[in-house]
């Protein structure tokens, strides 16, 4: 991507599945103003955890944000599981990025990944049919997908989301709103009369379309505000999505994205061989990223292709200094490949990288070894092998195991074999 200055330059940091402190989100700011980022996207909630305060519905901090002893792998248990950023501290944050050119990208998950929403207010997921337990809404202690998603066919439910969302815009008064639109297994909706006689009452075909419709209105309300909303490329299963809606491509449905891209919409590119952050540098090293080329789903649309993000997903990244060496140097390398300079080979680009790490070296952050921003061979395997391990522990490796069942059920049930539909 080298040669175009895009207008989005993003990076991600996940505080849901593990608190950062306020005083280390400011410094990883500072090196992202450094290296021309203007982008900063804050995931403060998913099924880990709530991370920011809503006055109007105070449980989701006093419930949503604390989950215990948790269970991601080889890492610790118990470190930042735990807390929530005030008002106060959200205005704090946003401040020190204005001042810095940087734009706060606040997510809300629209309709999936809501378990610590759900488990402070439950009165907002689905009900159930004839013969099926209540469903029992937790904060989740592992990693995985999960089928807890605000109910799309209660009016209530809407009208608690777009509650938040005016909370939100009151902190955030950047022009974007990431409402997610990811990962959302319909097991709960086939199952709940609301959201069947949703379906049914505007004349859908099924639960991806439900899906749409909820995301459409959601979106449709940010509009109104002068807010344009982002979502996860996966939004686009259940049909396109109109003009003031930007699509965050991360993998799969290539060719809806790409749809998407023909009809003008705009997307930002977060392809997970090159963007994503807590993948180990055997998958993802600062060569890897100066020398992406364009995605396929793009080409014959470049002009739609606005920047690109980098996400730094945190189920094994427990504190800040693990943080940093997964960042470093890898965020600035994004940045550097979305500036609209030319680095004709990996030597210029890698001494760009070292002029950063020098400039922002006052910051306190430590980088990762060189020997990782280009990894070849033995030391690419070592890299990958060291990776798979760290991901397993015996309570990680049973909750992805229920996980995959009922990913797997979810599929059955889309393809009809289960006759779920009403």
């Amino acid at each position: 991507m080298n040669g175009r200055a895009y207008p989005y330059r993003g990076f991600m940091l996940d505080v849901a599945r593990h608190y950062m402190p306020v005083a280390d989100i400011l410094r990883f700011i500072d090196v992202a103003a450094a290296c021309g980022m203007n982008r900063f996207h804050w995931h403060l909630t998913d099924d880990q955890g709530w991370r920011v305060e809503i006055r109007r519905y105070p449980k989701l901090t006093e419930i949503g944000s604390r989950r215990g002893e948790s269970h991601f792998g080889r890492v610790s248990k118990t470190e930042n599981n735990d807390g929530f950023y005030t008002q106060e501290e959200v205005r704090q944050v946003v401040a020190h990025c204005a001042g810095r050119g940087i734009q706060v990208v606040p997510e809300l998950e629209v309709p999936g990944h809501a378990s610590a929403m759900l488990a402070a207010y439950p009165e907002y997921g689905c009900g159930v049919g004839a013969g099926e337990k209540p469903h029992e809404y937790r904060v989740i202690t592992a990693p995985g997908v999960y089928p807890n998603l605000i109910c799309a066919g209660k009016d209530a439910a809407i009208r608690f989301l777009e509650d938040i969302l005016d909370e939100l815009l009151a902190m955030f008064p950047g022009p974007e709103v990431h409402i997610g639109g990811d990962e959302a297994l319909k097991l709960h909706w086939r199952r709940c009369p609301d959201c069947q006689a949703r379906i049914r009452a505007e004349g859908l075909k099924d639960e991806e379309e439900l899906q749409r419709w909820l995301v459409l209105k959601i979106g449709d309300y940010l509009a109104r505000r002068g807010r344009q909303a982002i979502v996860w490329n996966e939004s686009l299963a259940g049909g396109m999505l109109p003009g003031h809606f930007i699509v965050q491509h991360w993998r799969g449905n290539d060719a809806e994205t790409a749809a998407f891209m023909a009809a003008g919409g705009r997307v930002i590119r977060s392809d997970v061989e090159h963007y994503y952050l807590d993948y180990a540098y055997a998958a993802t090293d600062p060569h890897g990223i100066w020398a992406a080329e364009l995605p396929d789903y793009a080409k014959g649309h470049e002009e739609g292709l606005i920047g690109a993000e980098c996400p730094l997903w945190t189920e094994r990244v427990t504190n800040t200094p693990r943080a940093a060496e997964l960042l470093l140097p890898r965020m600035p390398a994004v940045a550097l490949t979305l500036n609209g300079k030319d680095y004709p080979d990996w030597e210029a680009f890698r001494d760009a990288l070292r002029r950063i790490r020098e400039q922002t070296a006052p910051l306190g952050l430590d980088w990762a070894d060189e020997a990782l921003w280009r990894l070849e061979g033995d030391a690419r395997e070592a890299d990958r092998a060291a990776d798979e391990d760290l991901k397993r522990s015996p309570e990680c490796d049973a909750a992805l195991e229920e996980v995959r069942r009922m990913m797997e059920q979810d599929e059955r049930e889309a393809r009809g074999e289960f006759g779920m539909r009403n």
